[in-house]
């Protein structure tokens, strides 16, 4: 874990929990059920709607059928839990730290547990967000030497380019094995505008910067039964919580430059930590 940031570039953070299939209807009947658990910690409730199309054989009309799934949200929306037949995700936008939200996995991961029963667990995932911004970047993709860490930017050094070559736009995509059933998947590089915008359907995001060059960190830690499935416990599911957090924390680190985290997240906002 890194050390706490007063102007931290985290805009999103998510946990996602696969499991194989709910028995039909059993959502359905359990809603009311789900919405008295979560009301201290999600008290709103609305439904997300999902389109299933399917091909006829033969070139016939294709056919629609329209789901809907639970969502749960805090009163300012900065924090939404959607539960399908086989995950739930859970989304925040106000990120004070891991060890703070931990609590509110664990209990959604009991409820679910304790009411749903799903048969197993397929996969437990972590994904974070950065949008990386700095003052006297205005234009993409702007240089974010002495920002970056320099072996993120080697594809566009002045010493590794040819004559004549101007970097224009670039995304980084690495792949690091962090255990023997789990993976960090980074991507990175310049961006414009949003990586997560104001109007997204799930948790807000409050105190949106003006649109502008960015650099991304989007790292996404995640776990996956491989031979044996799993009993869906939550001794389980938060052991593997805790352990496939630790990468996202030191690729952040790693990333960051030491002037970055002097010169642009010590500045005074609202007080966050990875």
């Amino acid at each position: 874990m890194t050390e706490p940031y007063p102007n931290a570039p985290l805009v999103m953070v998510a946990a996602e929990i696969r499991f194989p299939e709910l028995p039909h209807n059993r959502l359905r009947a359990c809603t009311e059920q789900l919405k008295d658990e979560f009301r201290p910690i999600l008290p709103l409730y609305d439904v997300v709607n999902h389109t299933k199309v399917e091909f006829v054989a033969g070139g016939g009309q294709s056919r629609h059928e329209v789901f809907t799934f639970p969502r749960f949200k805090t009163r300012d929306s900065t924090m939404a839990l959607v539960i399908n037949p086989t995950s739930l995700v859970i989304e925040t936008t106000r990120y004070t730290g891991y060890e703070d939200l931990r609590p509110t996995l664990e209990a959604v991961i009991r409820s679910v547990s304790e009411i749903l029963g799903p048969d197993g667990l397929n996969r437990i995932g972590l994904r974070y967000i950065d949008e990386i911004r700095v003052p006297n970047i205005s234009a993409h993709p702007g240089d974010w030497s002495g920002y970056i860490d320099e072996h993120l930017l080697a594809a566009v050094d002045d010493k590794f380019l040819p004559d004549g070559l101007l970097p224009h736009s670039w995304v980084g995509r690495v792949q690091y094995k962090t255990g023997n059933a789990s993976m960090l998947t980074l991507h990175y590089g310049p961006m414009d505008g949003y990586a997560v915008g104001p109007a997204s359907d799930g948790a807000k995001r409050r105190d949106v910067p003006p649109p502008g060059p960015f650099f991304l960190l989007d790292s996404d830690s995640a776990w996956s039964a491989e031979d044996i499935v799993p009993e869906f416990t939550t001794d389980v599911a938060m052991t593997i919580l805790d352990e496939i957090h630790a990468p996202v924390s030191a690729i952040f680190h790693a990333a960051c430059t030491d002037s970055l985290r002097m010169t642009v997240f010590s500045k005074p906002a609202k007080r966050a930590k990875r």
